[in-house]
């Protein structure tokens, strides 16, 4: 039991709001811990008053799930390296440290991760538990990385989680904080490596034609398909630095590959459209919050047939529309909620303005990836339902047993999460 003083842990609501000011809300109360004894005096006390709980790192997810009525638990300033083992090649940090922060503390111990999304931003928590992933045929998502946990249950008691947990730790590896308040995690690292990244631009029918041919001789390729001149300004690409073999100024794509090579290797000569340093620098990329998102992964057989109904959608009916659409695969894993649960898969990151108006295109886009039984990124906007989840998921109804083992009584659940996996 904990002997801290629950007085001065709940403090009265304060406004927050997401990184794209999309989701914000007053809770009841807000706590900013910075221990685990306080994480577990806070859950009691909202157990006692009958209150849900709901936690909060950088804030970069774009649905609600942080909104609650109850107690928003802010771990902002819960931030620290709890051990670093350099043997192993693991590091236990707790759950407000930014993946960028991670990423150079982890170059400083001769260490990267294997992987990593194009923004680091996210609190590494927030990144694992809704599936955030780089890019390449042989990378599965960040997740897979995870190794072990602590949590704070629902009753407000320590719990430590690792593979030997079995089903139910690959159920908590994408859980959207649903398991309980995760107050530490463990990640396997690799040896530090840098990456010599290429990029240039080209039609895209050539981009298509030399798809599995680029996936296969590179570590990680993906693109970002640009439908008009105009796209490449939103999202800071590069436009006359690369090489480029496009034959217009509009439907083309911005190519990229990234190779890791050794720290004691030396650098490349570099050519045009070439990068070359540590990965914590070059996987990361500069976003302005300036769009509305969804993301979803398609079968990896049919990201073809799928891309092209999207191009089409795009330049007969929304002519108009002129954010990039981002194009990577990722390797298949046995978490639960993964959009790449159990088979390999082909993400599309699909964006409009933060307007009214983008809500049509993107519905649109959701009904087109839905006949191929697209899923999610639990971290973007998505039009999912239960029915539409049961239908998708292989492990959704076991996900939703163990979720009401761990918690019974709904106390991390809000109304978006309860309304899918109550």
């Amino acid at each position: 039991m904990s002997s801290v003083d629950t007085a001065g842990l709940l403090e009265p609501g304060k406004l927050w709001w997401n990184w794209f000011g999309e989701q914000y809300f007053v809770p009841r109360y807000t706590a900013r811990p910075t221990s685990e004894e306080e994480v577990c005096a806070i859950v009691r006390e909202a157990r006692r008053l009958g209150l849900p709980l709901r936690a909060s790192g950088a804030g970069h997810s774009n649905p609600a799930v942080v909104p609650t009525p109850g107690v928003h638990v802010d771990f902002d300033a819960f931030n620290q390296v709890v051990s670093v083992d350099r043997e192993k090649l693991q590091v236990t940090v707790r759950p407000g440290m930014r993946v960028s922060a991670l990423t150079k503390y982890l170059r400083e111990q001769g260490m990267s991760l294997n992987n990593q999304g194009d923004i680091d931003r996210q609190a590494i928590v927030g990144a694992l538990m809704t599936g955030t992933h780089g890019a390449g045929k042989t990378l599965a998502c960040m997740s897979t990385q995870l190794i072990g946990a602590r949590i704070v249950t629902a009753e407000g008691e320590l719990r430590d989680l690792s593979a030997a947990d079995g089903e139910l730790f690959k159920a908590f590896r994408t859980s959207i904080g649903m398991f309980g308040l995760v107050v530490s995690v463990t990640l396997q690292a690799v040896p530090s490596y840098n990456i010599h990244k290429r990029s240039w631009n080209t039609d895209t029918e050539d981009c298509i034609a030399n798809l599995h041919e680029l996936l296969d001789a590179n570590r990680t390729f993906w693109f970002f398909w640009l439908p008009r001149r105009e796209s490449a300004d939103l999202y800071e690409l590069p436009g006359g630095a690369v090489p480029s073999k496009a034959t217009r100024d509009y439907d083309f794509c911005h190519m990229r590959t990234y190779n890791p090579v050794p720290v004691a290797d030396p650098a490349p000569t570099l050519g045009p459209g070439e990068e070359f340093d540590h990965s914590s620098i070059i996987y990361p990329n500069d976003y302005v919050p300036n769009f509305r998102e969804i993301e979803y992964a398609v079968p990896f057989g049919r990201f073809e047939e799928a891309f092209g109904e999207v191009r089409h959608m795009f330049q007969t009916k929304y002519p108009e529309a002129i954010y990039p659409v981002e194009c990577r695969a990722v390797k298949g894993d046995d978490t639960y909620l993964s959009a790449y649960s159990e088979r390999d898969g082909y993400a599309l990151s699909i964006s409009g303005p933060l307007e009214e108006a983008s809500w049509a295109m993107l519905r649109d886009a959701d009904a087109i990836l839905d006949r191929y039984d697209a899923r999610p990124h639990w971290g973007k906007h998505h039009f999912m339902t239960p029915e539409r989840l049961e239908r998708i998921y292989p492990k959704y109804d076991a996900f939703k047993r163990l979720r009401r083992e761990m918690d019974p009584d709904g106390v991390f659940l809000n109304d978006h999460l309860r309304m899918l996996f109550a």
